[in-house]
């Protein structure tokens, strides 16, 4: 039978250290959507306060509770109204006397507006992440609700959870080859790689493919063929997909790349029948804000 899963990619262009208005920013996207129409809701990495915090000190008024911090209310809130799954991330604070426990973290709630967990970053951004995080405790693989199976919703879809940076080689110091997050989610037997991002653009400035739009294909390819070999490991499977929501704009000299996009090597994409080589089943601006929904096809059940 036939399975598919209808995402949401929320594009945001965080306003730093304004969650209030990075939340607005936020609304302004989803409320195009309609209620039921989506399975999966994603937002960037740190989406509402923005990334490049340099210390303890300069996070420390922006840090969450999973229970009631503006991230996750926010996520319930819009789980329940349009009856989906929704990742947002947040710097998550657990409460421990005497130490500063602090994570890059990703709620994920579900289409009950029930938060079912928290996945803290694994692999920290050298320049940025160790200022202030802890690194978590390892990748994570989750069974999802949120496959359709012939129009029948909530069926179970195992993902590989990761932020960012889990997907590159870790510290940039480990073998490439070694593919830490894509051979986690070939152990576990993932259907889809799941990425919440703040990607900085390697482009140059001017970059000589701009467009005002940012979606030409010269502008965009590198950072999806990078990400995709990232994921080489889980090619070899048949029917997977890497789905990544990043964000767009600047902070300080930080420029971020965008192209949150979904790549999947499902047979219904693939040109010769016995190869089933990775293919872009579509991909966002790379400077705009944007809600993008994608259609995936998933293995048959």
């Amino acid at each position: 039978m036939a399975r598919t899963t209808r995402i949401g990619l929320l594009q945001l262009e965080p306003a730093f250290k304004q969650p209030e208005v990075s939340r607005e920013r936020a609304n302004d996207l989803v409320n195009l959507i309609d209620p039921h129409d989506i399975d999966l809701l994603i937002l960037p990495e740190m989406a509402f306060t923005g990334y490049n915090f340099t210390s303890f000190e300069d996070v420390e008024p922006f840090i969450e509770s999973e229970i009631d911090g503006i991230s996750i209310t926010w996520a319930k809130n819009t789980a329940q109204r349009l009856n989906c799954h929704v990742m947002i991330g947040f710097p998550q604070r657990i409460p421990e006397p005497g130490t500063r426990q602090i994570y890059n973290a990703l709620g994920i709630v579900s289409n009950l507006g029930q938060l079912i967990t928290v996945y803290h970053k694994t692999q920290l951004y050298p320049p940025v992440d160790p200022l202030w995080a802890r690194p978590g405790e390892g990748f994570l693989a989750i069974d999802l609700d949120i496959a359709r199976v012939h129009g029948e919703r909530n069926k179970p879809v195992k993902c590989c959870i990761g932020i960012c940076m889990d997907l590159s080689p870790d510290r940039f110091e480990a073998p490439f080859e070694a593919y830490e997050l894509s051979s986690f989610a070939v152990r576990q037997n993932a259907e889809m790689m799941v990425c919440s991002m703040a990607w900085i653009s390697s482009s140059p400035v001017p970059d000589p493919h701009h467009t005002e739009k940012g979606k030409s294909w010269e502008e965009t390819v590198d950072v999806m063929n990078y990400w995709a070999m990232r994921c080489a490991p889980f090619w070899k499977l048949d029917n997977r997909t890497f789905v990544t929501c990043n964000r767009v704009g600047q902070e300080g000299e930080t420029i971020f790349t965008g192209t949150s996009c979904a790549i999947s090597n499902a047979h219904v994409f693939a040109k010769n029948p016995s190869e089933y080589t990775p293919t872009v089943i579509d991909y966002a601006s790379k400077h705009q804000p944007e809600l993008l929904i994608v259609d995936i096809p998933l293995a048959p059940a």
